[in-house]
């Protein structure tokens, strides 16, 4: 996300020397940067000023450089707020993904741009895999022509997975903007269109939207063996800070070409969005749960509340994943 007091955090954080977001992912840096493919929805705009942050987003151009320094390379860029600035925004965030070289899937400046981009294929370590990436909607707003943003509609849907079943992927991963706003589970909406992706031949289906760790279950389809999904990843960084807001989790899959793709195991590493008062201004950091009690907390001397609150949301997020091992990497 890009609330105001994100954007505000980071100009305080780079001196007066324009906006500085490299400090809120220091800690996990070592572990996206280590990953062949680190994919990331981006739910705020690259429109240019004036910045502004709910209801309708526009970020400084370094949040996508402190973004693909820490090591992500893939984009995904359906979501609600895809049209916070209307077409400039769109086509503005485009370009400077383009210029940045980050791969980026979800919305585009035209149909044509969308035919040859979408579905997205990469190649990694001789796996070809292919990206969907769509969203329930755009907060009432509408694209202008030619834009398009990739929406959650079963017809198109079940079209690009034959377009891109037809290129002979190994690997097909579709990205959903979906669910209901701060609801812990999930909900029938989201469970049938799961069963769609997984019985059209999608082979793992990651969610977010709802801004809160959602479920993780897996969907027997018989020729598809079973398609992992997590209903909701949470929130990566924002300036949420209810109970279930103030953090999220990085779901990990590891793949193995044999014959035959296959997941050989999964997991997730949960983290909690730590912001605090540095130089009388707020600022933040993701604090990942395998370094709760050591380094970073005697770094920034966290107060007992705040720890409090950490340790609740790591306590939620297992309970609600109870069924999916944890992750904890070295990340000194």
């Amino acid at each position: 996300m890009g609330h105001v007091t994100q954007i505000n955090a980071a100009k305080s954080e780079a001196k007066g020397k324009g906006y500085d977001y490299k400090p809120v992912y220091k800690h996990l840096k070592p572990y996206f940067s280590s990953a062949d493919l680190a994919v990331i929805n981006l739910e705020h705009t690259l429109a240019g000023e004036p910045y502004s942050g709910y209801p309708q987003f526009s970020s400084p151009d370094e949040s996508i450089f402190a973004i693909k320094d820490a090591g992500f390379n893939i984009i995904a860029t359906a979501n609600n707020h895809s049209l916070d600035r209307g077409k400039q925004g769109l086509e503005r965030t485009i370009s400077v993904l383009d210029s940045m070289e980050l791969k980026h899937l979800g919305t585009y400046k035209d149909s044509s741009e969308s035919q040859s981009k979408h579905p997205f294929f990469v190649e990694i370590n001789g796996i070809r895999i292919v990206f969907l990436n769509y969203t329930y909607g755009t907060n009432m707003l509408v694209e202008e022509a030619p834009n398009v943003v990739n929406r959650i509609d079963t017809n198109q849907i079940a079209t690009d997975i034959k377009r891109a079943r037809f290129a002979s992927p190994d690997f097909i991963i579709a990205i959903m903007h979906w669910g209901i706003e701060y609801e812990n589970p999930e909900n029938a909406e989201q469970r049938e269109l799961a069963k769609f992706l997984a019985w059209r031949g999608v082979n793992l289906i990651i969610g977010g939207h709802p801004h809160v760790v959602q479920p993780f279950d897996k969907i027997h389809v018989p020729h598809n063996d079973s398609v992992p999904v997590i209903y909701s990843l949470g929130n990566f960084v924002s300036n949420q800070r209810d109970r279930y807001t103030n953090g999220g989790i990085v779901f990990e899959v590891n793949l193995k070409k044999d014959g035959k793709t296959e997941i050989t195991d999964y997991g997730y590493m949960p983290f909690w969005v730590y912001k605090f008062s540095k130089n009388s201004s707020n600022v933040y950091r993701l604090l990942p749960e395998c370094k709760r009690t050591a380094y970073p907390c005697k770094e920034y001397k966290m107060k007992d509340e705040d720890r409090k609150a950490m340790e609740l949301f790591f306590a939620d997020t297992k309970r609600i994943l109870k069924n999916v091992p944890v992750i904890s990497p070295n990340l000194q």
